[in-house]
């Protein structure tokens, strides 16, 4: 299928090319970061900016990681955590209102930013600050916020070399089998509103296409995780009230259970009249399956972007509201 990329006015296609690219460029910029070892870690951010600490949460599943979307941060915060505080921008009003709760407290902070409030502040107290080059949206910084933020836990002790998973998930998202698949979903979306499932395995990745969804193609899309959804919003689908396509992401080691209960609610729905495409993930290693799955999800919300004549890059009606909260 050809693709008119003129809507792509701030070229977001030469954006995601450089996914793979941003892995190398976030490992050097973080190579000489190193922290205390605690027993706790938060990430603090926002939208895009917090997203990779969800990756962190599913690839490090044995560290104790926690996310925080807030003007502050959580009570159990205090000398023995290590706080990674993210946003792309370094101006993100409640990042930065949450650094300044974490400095309160005594925690151990590593700076991820562009620039801005943040970085001024780290420079104040002290902390260490990993700078990533600016020039994209926040969701399309992934590669480079979650790569710095795993090297400086590798620098720090908290895991041992993750190199071979590091090169893996490069290699995975330099095929061009990631774009291929995503054009599929041109025809398959058209005018759809989809619902993206995936167990605790890829449901960081569920959470990537459902952002690309909504800040590139502009449209509204849910997302849900196994088993979960099955105790809950599968009744949705007796009363349809929405033209509704669902994606199911499936890791090439689910768990048996799990597998049965994709399949069974794949039949279910599909018997209710809703269509359901599954994307079965395979890989290397996990890391690179997380990555690859994510990425075909970036993909197909860019392509459909441009398919409702849509430029993938601006998110005009979030800058409206940050205008209002200034005022």
């Amino acid at each position: 299928m050809e693709i008119d990329r003129t809507p792509d006015r701030q070229n977001m296609y030469e954006v995601l090319l450089g996914y793979p690219d941003q892995i190398a460029k976030a490992l050097s910029l973080a190579s000489q970061v190193k922290a205390r070892q605690c027993p706790r870690i938060l990430i603090a951010g926002m939208g895009g900016s917090a997203f990779p600490g969800e990756i962190l949460k599913s690839y490090l599943p044995h560290l104790d990681i926690t996310t925080s979307r807030d003007y502050t941060i959580p009570s159990f915060v205090g000398k023995d955590t290590l706080v990674f505080v993210v946003s792309f921008s370094g101006n993100t009003e409640e990042t930065v209102s949450a650094f300044r709760h974490a400095l309160r407290v005594g925690a151990q902070c590593v700076v991820v930013c562009s620039g801005g409030k943040l970085q001024e502040i780290a420079s104040i107290h002290k902390h260490p600050t990993i700078i990533v080059p600016s020039g994209m949206q926040p969701r399309d910084a992934t590669c480079l916020l979650f790569f710095a933020m795993l090297r400086v836990l590798e620098n720090s002790g908290y895991l041992p070399s993750a190199e071979k998973d590091v090169q893996a998930t490069i290699r995975a998202l330099k095929s061009p089998l990631h774009q291929k698949m995503a054009l599929e979903f041109v025809e398959r979306l058209d005018g759809k509103i989809p619902l993206i499932y995936a167990s605790s395995k890829m449901a960081c990745a569920a959470r990537r296409w459902k952002i690309g969804f909504n800040e590139n193609t502009k449209i509204h899309a849910f997302v849900n995780e196994f088993p979960e959804l099955n105790h809950n919003e599968m009744v949705g689908f007796t009363s349809l009230k929405g033209p509704f396509s669902t994606i199911i992401l499936r890791d090439q080691e689910e768990e048996p259970q799990i597998i049965k209960r994709m399949q069974l609610t794949k039949d279910i729905i599909r018997g209710k009249g809703t269509p359901v495409v599954e994307v079965a993930v395979k890989g290397e290693c996990y890391l690179s399956r997380i990555f690859s799955a994510l990425y075909v999800g970036v993909w197909a919300s860019y392509y459909l972007a441009l398919h409702y004549n849509q430029d993938p890059t601006p998110v005009a009606i979030i800058e409206e509201l940050k205008e209002k909260l200034k005022k």
